[in-house]
């Protein structure tokens, strides 16, 4: 195993046995000696790597996030309807997981991530169709957190509605006209 194949493994271990504490216990009631012992990691390498439970969540989700986005159709450039209905697709298939992270208030990590990858679309032109505001910080700011808050209220009432149904209402409500600022 190379050393990045190496440290993705560590990633998800570390990560995996945060939830599985998480799914026993509130966040803030574990320890890091608790996270090392469960992820048969040490504290040494936790220090190195992490300074907060955060760091993890944030770095795996980020990982996911980045496989999500090879996954998405091989085109220069994806729809906003279509890139949301992926996500929702993506979401649907962490539930358990979204739940965990709502549930002990990370949406914040979620939102973050999200930002940092819609970012990285932008700056490789991938969104098709979009409106004129994508590239307006503040935009990325309203967006990132209405999708996070969309999709967590979704997995909270138990995915009801289908991915398509979202992508389509989360593009309409982006694309709607609107007075520029």
């Amino acid at each position: 195993m190379n050393p990045h194949e190496r440290k993705q493994q560590n990633l998800k271990t570390i990560y995996r046995a945060l939830l599985e504490l998480m799914m026993a216990k509130p966040l803030a009631t574990i320890s890091i000696t608790e996270l090392c012992q469960r992820a048969q990691v040490s504290r040494t390498y936790f220090y190195r790597h992490y300074q907060n439970f955060d760091q993890i969540i944030a770095a795996y989700q980020t990982q996911n996030m980045l496989h999500y986005l090879r996954r998405l159709p091989r085109t220069d450039q994806i729809t906003l309807p279509e890139l949301m209905t992926h996500y929702f697709d993506h979401t649907k298939m962490e539930t358990e997981t979204y739940l965990l992270l709502i549930k002990n208030n990370k949406l914040d990590v979620l939102v973050k991530t999200f930002q940092t990858v819609f970012k990285l679309l932008i700056k490789q032109d991938r969104i098709g169709g979009h409106g004129p505001n994508i590239t307006n910080p503040y935009y990325l700011l309203f967006f990132s957190g209405g999708v996070i808050n969309i999709a967590a209220n979704w997995v909270s009432n138990g995915c009801i509605e289908s991915p398509q149904y979202l992508g389509q209402m989360i593009a309409h409500f982006a694309l709607s006209p609107s007075t520029s600022v």
